[in-house]
């Protein structure tokens, strides 16, 4: 079925404007920040240090910790030291981020890393038409799957969440259309289409490391159909261009290798056997998440529903393939084998059970439910039965927008609303001030302290959490976690600063101060130094940190990052 270009335009801006509506109405009322959006803003802007180790800090000095200053703006030698010193993302994004913020010096803002987003998802949106159209031939169903992206919750997320995400996703659709584009050229590739190729290749590559695994997996299914057809010349030119691409990211960012092999995490010391129980049942258990992180995204926050789509997409394949001996066009393999392996492998190996890390897979997953049911539907020779999948597509998003509530928004939390002019932060060797610093920066000053006294109840919560989602532990859960906790260590060296609370001038001056002690801190232990070695006898807990209980995804419960601690105010 088939609509006019200007018609087909007309519903493509409007499906874009209504999505960025939805996403802007979403930034707007964020209330808070995940860590890493946090750290979005220090690596790519400053190599400003904070003073850790119980000294104060000024709300302008949290400021430089995450803007650009006068004299360092568009320094991007400073942008690649500082992803050489994290060694955990390659730095084109960072740089990215560090542009646009440059041209607002000193200025924190959610909008000036959403605007990089914004321009993402309005390409990835036009680039998942023209990938859908270049796949069914038909302008009206590339709307319907663009459509089922745009209006769904994993584009509000995507476009949200403030890292770089939406910019791999854009690098990932731009490698899978210009396959697709150089797929249908036989034996025709030329120098001009692999000109194209590679900077696509080398911006990936340098975007997140998991372009290299969609773009690996894309190629294989391009290698495999080239074979078939005897389309070598094509082959060697594309194969070939995507080397050299792999080889010019290596030397601009000669550091690749040692970060996708763990950079200085420390990870790779850890010395912890994992018996075969606890490796299945754990796997079953991140299946099982990230079906429940998919049915959030995607379908209304219910798995049955996924569940449901699930089966009816398969019978029609099967029906379609076995029944009506109608194969599927190979053009179609590439937009299903990849994002669908992609999802798989990385819910297995993801440190976190986050939608973040499949992000870049989820447009294709939107657009190839929209295109079985269509595929379905078609079977009826009723013209108007055609319009069944934008009207549910259309439905799903109301739903979803009324009842399911999207990752990065946060709750609601009296944080913001400060109780005293200073603060005070302990926390432990995992440098967790990094996750509430958009609210240390609101007190006048804030000191941040250390402990070397960890939650004496953590391992066994982690232990009693995975034990009641199924998963076998053998001790094993606790084990790993408590060298996490360490950050690698396999030493297990911490230090202290809760001293400096003691005896430091300016503390004991004040008649109240808010206390935040961090989720991993032994908090029993350090109340009871306050009221034993301060002058503050009394206090109040203005805010409760948030248990395991209230979550069946851990990485939930580590992304409400706006009840990270138990938090205190504290008079004398």
């Amino acid at each position: 079925m088939q609509i006019s270009n200007k018609t087909t335009r007309i519903i493509l801006a409007a499906l874009i404007i209504v999505s960025l509506c939805i996403s802007t109405f979403f930034i707007a009322s964020k209330h808070g920040y995940h860590e890493d959006e946090l750290l979005t803003y220090n690596l790519a802007n400053t190599q400003k240090q904070l003073n850790v180790d119980g000294g104060w800090n000024t709300s302008s000095d949290f400021n430089e910790y995450l803007t650009v200053a006068e004299n360092d703006r568009f320094d991007y030698a400073q942008v690649v030291e500082n992803q050489v010193i994290d060694a955990s993302h390659p730095p084109f994004y960072y740089a990215l981020v560090h542009t646009v913020c440059s041209f607002f010096p000193t200025v924190f803002s959610r909008y000036l890393a959403y605007s990089i987003n914004v321009l993402a998802i309005i390409g990835i949106l036009i680039l998942l038409y023209m990938i859908g159209k270049r796949v069914t031939g038909s302008n009206f169903y590339a709307l319907i799957g663009a459509g089922a992206y745009a209006l769904s919750i994993a584009c509000f997320t995507t476009t949200i969440y403030l890292r770089m995400y939406a910019t791999l996703t854009l690098f990932v659709l731009l490698f899978v259309y210009q396959m697709l584009r150089l797929y249908d050229k036989k034996n025709e590739v030329k120098i001009t289409d692999c000109l194209i190729l590679l900077p696509i290749v080398i911006l990936g590559i340098l975007t997140q490391y998991y372009f290299i695994l969609f773009a690996g997996l894309t190629g294989l299914i391009f290698l495999i159909f080239k074979i078939k057809e005897k389309c070598y010349k094509d082959l060697f030119l594309v194969l070939g261009t995507a080397a050299i691409g792999f080889g010019a990211a290596m030397l601009i960012y000669p550091h690749i290798i040692e970060n996708v092999l763990g950079g200085n995490r420390g990870f790779g010391s850890l010395e912890i056997s994992i018996d075969a129980i606890t490796i299945v049942t754990y796997v079953v258990y991140k299946i099982f998440t990230y079906i429940e992180v998919l049915s959030k995204d995607l379908f209304l926050g219910q798995i049955w529903l996924f569940v449901l789509c699930c089966v009816i997409a398969v019978a029609s394949f099967i029906y379609f393939r076995f029944i009506k001996k109608r194969k599927l066009n190979r053009k179609a393999m590439f937009i299903t084998i990849p994002p669908v392996v992609y999802f798989i492998f990385i819910s297995l190996v993801s440190p976190f059970n986050s939608d973040r890390y499949v992000m870049a897979s989820l447009p294709f997953i939107a657009m190839l439910f929209a295109f079985a049911f269509i595929r379905i539907f078609n079977i009826f020779k009723n013209e108007k039965a055609r319009f069944v999948v934008p009207v549910c597509v259309m439905l799903a998003c109301v739903l979803s927008l009324t009842f399911v509530k999207p990752y990065y928004t946060y709750g609601m939390t009296n944080l913001y609303d400060t109780k005293t002019k200073n603060a005070v932060f302990v926390g432990t060797a995992m440098l967790e001030w990094n996750k509430v610093i958009d609210k240390l920066m609101l007190y006048d000053e804030a000191m941040i302290a250390q402990t070397s006294k960890m939650n004496p109840n953590l391992a066994n919560e982690l232990e009693d959490f995975a034990t009641k989602r199924g998963i076998v532990t053998n001790g094993k859960i606790s084990a790993f976690a408590d060298s996490y906790m360490y950050n690698g260590d396999t030493n297990k060296q911490m230090s202290s600063s809760l001293d400096k609370l003691k005896t430091d001038e300016k503390l004991n001056s004040l008649d109240e101060v808010t206390v935040y002690i961090s989720r991993l801190a032994d908090g029993d232990n350090v109340i009871d130094y306050i009221t034993k070695n301060t002058g503050f006898k009394n206090y109040e807990l203005i805010q409760a940190d948030y248990s395991f209980d209230d979550f069946y995804n851990w990485y939930d419960y580590f992304v409400e990052t706006e009840s990270y601690c138990n938090v205190y105010k504290f008079r004398k």
